[in-house]
């Protein structure tokens, strides 16, 4: 073994071959150009239906890896980032999947081989918030109603042929008859009773198409999490909450409501209702999670930056 070879960083990496409308083969073309001939070797582990996959994320971590590499959607990110909580590894993602929502609120970039050169050129580890439920992880949002429906409701078909654009679509067609639910919620021992539409815990704001957000306040590394409820009484309140987040003028709604989680939070409601994480639907009703601050590390480009500090102040006092 060359001088060389044993200096080698080794690389980790997560390929879902379904995910999106990313050819599993240009991924690998990425990778290859991206690590090939410099100080890196790497294995890509292609997902199988039947295969433990965090069980082979937790192997190449033991075995000594320096970087994990997620190449697929936020599930699969969220699968391989579910592994290195607390770890030294860092997360690398490649946004191949449908939404690629946290690639988004990172900044990392969509094109596949630009996000490739990211992970082996000039970047930056940022360390970002996770929430805890049971003995999962997750670091996007975990939510029950609109979003979990429209999660749960759209096939892998639509979501290839028109990406997150798909989700939209699914939305539409099932906002005519939708009922809000009464919830029952426990954010750090306070007691709420708000009849919704929406109920999300957000660690980051991005709602997967720019400008739309959860609200600029929500950051992924300040320590805590954020508490979002939409309340809508009838399908004219609909073309209003969509107003107030396309442009920014949720203060004084009347249809939104945002509080901060600084430790735990509970979800129930009269029903068991379905619930999505990540991206994913993982369960139902009732649920809880937990606060982990800063518990992975996330491979970003050096001029990725959160919102000022100024704004993220201003937006949280409005909202507490």
């Amino acid at each position: 073994m060359t001088a060389q070879q044993q200096a080698a960083k080794r690389a980790f990496v997560v390929l879902n071959p379904v995910a999106g409308r990313t050819a599993p083969d240009a991924v690998e073309a990425a990778i290859s150009a991206a690590f090939d001939g410099g100080s890196w070797t790497y294995d890509i582990y292609q997902t199988e239906p039947d295969v433990d996959l965090q069980e082979r994320v937790r192997a190449a971590v033991a075995a000594g890896c320096d970087l994990v590499i997620a190449a697929g959607g936020d599930g699969t990110v969220s699968m391989v980032a579910n592994c290195l909580v607390g770890s030294d590894v860092a997360l690398g993602i490649l946004p191949a999947g449908s939404a690629n929502v946290l690639a988004l609120e990172l900044g990392i970039p969509a094109d596949i081989n630009a996000a490739a050169a990211l992970l082996v050129g000039d970047h930056h580890q940022r360390e970002l918030d996770v929430m805890r439920m049971e003995n999962n992880y997750f670091i996007l949002q975990i939510g029950v109603g609109l979003d979990s429906l429209m999660i749960k409701e759209t096939d892998r078909e639509s979501k290839r042929a028109f990406g997150r654009w798909a989700y939209m679509r699914t939305l539409a067609n099932n906002l005519v008859g939708f009922e809000s639910q009464r919830f029952s919620i426990v954010v750090d021992g306070k007691r709420l009773r708000p009849r919704a539409a929406q109920v999300l815990i957000a660690n980051a704001g991005t709602l997967g198409a720019r400008p739309l957000t959860w609200g600029d306040h929500i950051q992924p590394s300040d320590g805590h999490l954020d508490l979002c409820i939409v309340k809508v009484r009838s399908l004219l309140d609909y073309p209003r909450v969509l107003y107030q987040f396309l442009t920014g003028r949720r203060r004084g709604s009347s249809n939104i409501e945002y509080m901060r989680i600084q430790e735990s939070v509970t979800i129930a409601c009269d029903r068991p209702l379905p619930v999505q994480a990540d991206g994913e639907i993982i369960g139902t009703t009732p649920i809880s999670v937990r606060v982990v601050p800063h518990g992975i590390r996330v491979i970003v480009p050096l001029d990725a930056k959160p919102a000022a500090p100024i704004k993220i102040a201003r937006e949280a006092n409005r909202h507490n």
